[in-house]
Order: C-alpha cells, then sequence, then structure tokens
C-alpha cells in the first residue's frame, strides 16, 4: 500500500501529534473512500476477520437509496467491494433498514445484523434481522428474523459480536443484543444467540429491568466466553453493564459503568448537542471491550464512551473493570469521567462519538473520536485516535485518522455523522472507519478509513 506521510499537516494543534515518529514509520497510511456512491451515507461500521488480519467486513446506512451498504476488502483496506444488505422498496418511506453491525467468526463466516422499520415513522414496527455468508466473495443469505416482536412495539439498535476464542466453550456463537420497546413505550435490554452460523436464533434474554429509553447496547466476549453487555440508562442518567458465565442465557446484576449530571433537554434524553453537531444529540454511546490477548491485562473490561455533565462535553472516556466486573479505573471509583484525551486548558474542544477496539495480538487498546480540536469555532471535527499498551492506564498523544476536517454545519450537510463510528484493529494496525464530509458538494456524506500503524504512534501523554 502507497503510504502518505501526515507530517506535512502542519500541527499547531495543542498537543495533537500528526507526524511519523523516530522510527521512519508513518503512522497513517492514505485515506480510502470506502462508499464512494452518490448520496448519504452514516453509522459506519467495521470488523477485522480473526485469522486473516486483510479481511475487512464494513458497512453503513445509505439513506436515500432506502438499504444498506455492505463493503468489504481482502487487501487490509486499500480497495473496497460494495452491495447492498436487502432491496429497497419502490417508497422508500414505507421500510428503512438502519443500524448495521458486522462480525466475523473463526472459520471466515460473516455476518451483518440490521433493524428493519416499517413504516418509516413513529407509528411502524421494527425488528432485528441477520444476513451471513461463508466468506468475502460468499453470497449473502437471505435475511434471518433474530426474534419476533410478541407483544413488544418496536426492536432497536442492535449490536452484533461473535465469540472469537479458540478455547472458549462457546466458540464461533454469535451474539446479537438491542433494545425492545414495550407498547408503553417502556424499553429493556435483550439478547439472543446463534450457533448455527445465524441460521436460527435462542429467544431473547431479558438483561435489563424497563426503564425510559434503555438503548444504545454494545456487547463483547472473553477468551473463556464470557459475555458482557453495556448500555446507556436514560432513567437513570447512566451507563450499566452486566455479564453472563454461561454463553448468553442467564445475566448478572448490573453494574454501574458512568452517570451524568446533565440540564435535560426534551427530545435529547440523556444526550446533548454540540456546536459541530447541532440537529441531532450527542449520546454516550458506549462500547465495550475485552481484552482477549492473554497477556499481562487480559481479561480486563473497558467501557468507553462519551462523557458529559452540566458543562457540556467533557471527552472521550473510559471505565476499566476486572473480569467480574470489579471496577480498576474511571467513574465508579472517583465519580469523574476518566478522559483519555482531555483537552489542554485554556483550549475548547469537543469529543464525541466514541468508539473502542482491542488488538487481540498485543493487547493494545484504541479509542478514536470525533474532536474539534485545531477549529475555534468548534464547527469542524476530525476523526481522531489514540493507543494505550498499558491496560488503559496511559494514552499515547491523539493522531488525527482524517487529514481533513468534516463540517456538518454547512449548507447541504444534512444527516450529520450518524449514531456511531466504527474501529477494529488487529496485527499493530488499527482500522478507524467515520463519516466525513470532505465531498459533500459532489457526493455527500461519505464512509471513510485508514490504516493506523501502532508502532509508529507518538509517545504516550503523561499517566493520568
Amino acid at each position: 500500500m502507497r503510504l502518505a506521510w501526515i507530517a506535512a499537516l502542519g500541527l499547531a494543534l495543542g498537543g495533537t501529534a500528526a507526524g511519523a515518529v523516530a522510527s521512519g514509520q508513518p503512522v497513517r497510511s492514505a485515506e480510502v473512500d470506502v462508499s464512494n456512491l452518490p448520496g448519504p451515507q452514516t453509522n459506519a461500521t467495521i470488523a477485522v476477520d480473526p485469522t486473516n488480519p486483510d479481511v475487512l467486513l464494513a458497512g453503513s446506512n445509505s439513506i436515500l437509496e432506502g438499504t444498506q451498504r455492505i463493503y468489504s476488502s481482502t487487501d487490509g483496506g486499500t480497495t473496497w467491494r460494495t452491495s447492498i444488505s436487502i432491496r429497497p422498496a419502490a417508497d422508500i418511506r414505507t421500510s428503512c433498514p438502519s443500524d448495521p453491525g458486522v462480525a466475523i467468526d473463526l472459520t471466515g463466516r460473516q455476518y451483518y445484523s440490521y433493524d428493519l422499520a416499517t413504516p418509516c415513522d413513529a407509528q411502524g414496527t421494527s425488528h432485528i434481522y441477520v444476513l451471513a455468508r461463508t466468506g468475502p466473495t460468499a453470497a449473502w443469505s437471505a435475511p434471518v428474523l433474530v426474534a419476533k416482536l410478541g407483544r413488544s412495539r418496536f426492536d432497536d439498535k442492535p449490536a452484533i459480536a461473535v465469540d472469537q476464542s479458540p478455547v472458549s466453550p462457546h466458540r464461533n456463537r454469535v451474539y446479537v443484543a438491542w433494545s425492545r420497546i414495550a407498547r408503553n413505550t417502556s424499553s429493556s435490554i435483550v439478547l439472543s444467540y446463534s450457533d448455527n452460523g445465524g441460521l436460527g436464533w435462542s429467544p431473547p434474554v431479558t438483561l435489563s429491568g424497563q426503564g425510559d429509553d434503555l438503548n444504545y447496547v454494545s456487547v463483547a466476549t472473553a477468551r473463556n466466553g464470557t459475555v458482557y453487555v453495556a448500555w446507556t440508562d436514560e432513567s437513570n442518567y447512566g451507563v450499566r453493564i452486566v455479564r453472563s458465565t454461561d454463553g448468553g442465557r442467564h445475566f448478572g446484576p448490573q453494574k454501574s459503568v458512568a452517570a451524568f449530571e446533565t440540564i435535560p433537554i426534551p427530545h435529547c434524553g440523556i444526550g446533548i448537542v454540540v456546536t459541530a453537531e447541532p440537529r441531532s444529540c450527542i449520546q454516550a454511546d458506549p462500547t465495550v471491550t475485552v481484552d482477549t490477548s492473554g497477556g499481562r491485562y487480559s481479561g480486563r473490561v473497558y467501557v468507553s464512551y462519551t462523557g458529559t455533565n452540566f458543562t457540556g462535553d467533557e471527552g472521550a472516556a473510559l471505565t476499566t473493570f476486572d473480569s467480574r466486573l470489579r471496577p480498576i479505573a474511571g467513574y465508579p471509583l472517583t465519580s469523574n469521567h476518566r478522559l483519555v484525551a482531555p483537552t489542554p486548558a485554556p483550549t475548547r474542544a469537543d469529543e464525541f462519538w466514541a468508539q473502542s477496539a482491542l488488538d487481540r495480538s498485543n493487547g493494545a487498546l484504541w479509542m478514536c473520536f470525533y474532536d474539534t480540536l485545531g477549529d475555534r469555532t468548534g464547527k469542524k471535527v476530525r476523526y481522531t485516535c489514540a493507543v494505550s499498551r498499558d491496560g488503559g492506564r496511559s494514552w499515547s498523544r491523539t493522531v488525527p485518522a482524517a487529514s481533513v476536517f468534516s463540517d456538518e454545519t454547512q449548507q447541504g450537510a444534512a444527516y450529520e455523522y450518524g449514531y456511531y463510528q466504527g474501529l477494529a484493529a488487529a496485527n499493530g494496525i488499527a482500522h478507524p472507519i467515520w463519516t466525513d464530509t470532505r465531498k459533500l458538494r459532489t457526493l455527500n456524506e461519505e464512509i471513510y478509513t485508514a490504516r493506523l500503524a501502532e508502532a509508529a504512534m507518538p509517545a504516550p501523554a503523561k499517566a493520568k
């Protein structure tokens, strides 16, 4: 792959590093427009094959097409092929697929999850579906319904994960967790799993009680097969996490990840509005990640999220647990958000839609997020990343994955950044993927990616 040096970016960015380090290796590869399609793309997601780091699977909403895009690469993200998840309806207002998720198991089998609302309004219903295929060049299966609604009204925002541990008793089990909304509009978090390649699914297990808005679920597995699920809880202004030691059949009590001191905005729940995304609400959007490396920190459980308080966006934050969900660092111990990349005073910047991923080849923990650092107006962002090599204790200085700023406040930008972005890591390489506006005038919002080399990331900031 032809690599592009970051050294020419001109870096008066208050501690942000965008160049190569002393090793001579460039930090970031040339960026790739993954979608390269007319019309807005949002909600980027990505996964790497656990047995072949050159195989990548990604996805996004393709809003005006009335479908979603599936992206596949077999050369480490240099080139991509694209297809659609489902055939669009004749009138796209009657059927809305959204919230894509991707995963790959130890056999190379690939999975693509989403929800489908019919019709596309508040009166419709929504179900969770999963597609599967045997490998990156195989045909996709027909959509498989994960669970019937029963007496419920709506299923929303699924998250998918595969047990990729060769030593797990549940290896290759596929998990899907989501928010289930009852007819009285209360919600709960539920989970189903499949042991036959996504062809059939277990009855949903409820992980939570009912609440005003339980959503933004995330799921991950450990080397021994333990399952962890995290989500936001609007009723209690916080983030919660649970674990299962029997492959998702039963879950233990909820543990607190973080709590928020916010002034509620009626249409935002526990979210906030920032200058860079004025027409949407920034949520905590937790991502649970487990160290499956077998190294020094193996078994640690990390939950990344956007930390906020009554003053607004504090930044990308992290809470760390041991395998039994006893807190090691972060909010449960200090009642303060433990920030990965605090903006140096007196500079003001917003960080949001944080995403984390673990490189199981060496235990490196990555986190990426949108960052307004470098734009005094607070309107422009770059998708930006950092890495920790010591179990989340200290972090490298941040490196922009995007070489140019995006601006969703400008004329013609209508769909914003979506409700999450994507990140995968393997063999010393991180693959961030994000929604980008650099081609807004010609193609609208596009999905971009780049490769970040861990060995070339700048020295850690001062340990916190």
